[in-house]
């Protein structure tokens, strides 16, 4: 089952998750940029990730990424 990172854009900062897992990683330059080291720190290629299309409200704060590994 694929891996989705959800990037959130929060207090002047990224911070991306998994839903059911505990880790999180954040970073103040992109929504991408804390998905890569969210994939990093579950033992995931970074250069898998996939931005999906985002039909949510608020695109610019909201951004989706998943990757074909599993946790």
């Amino acid at each position: 089952m694929p891996v989705e990172i959800v990037s959130r854009y929060a207090t002047n900062t990224y911070v991306a998750r998994v839903k059911g897992c505990k880790h999180t990683a954040s970073c103040t330059e992109s929504a991408r940029q804390a998905a890569v080291a969210l994939a990093r720190k579950l033992g995931l290629d970074p250069a898998q990730l996939q931005e999906q299309r985002n039909d949510l409200l608020n695109p610019g704060q909201v951004m989706l990424f998943s990757h074909p590994g599993t946790i």
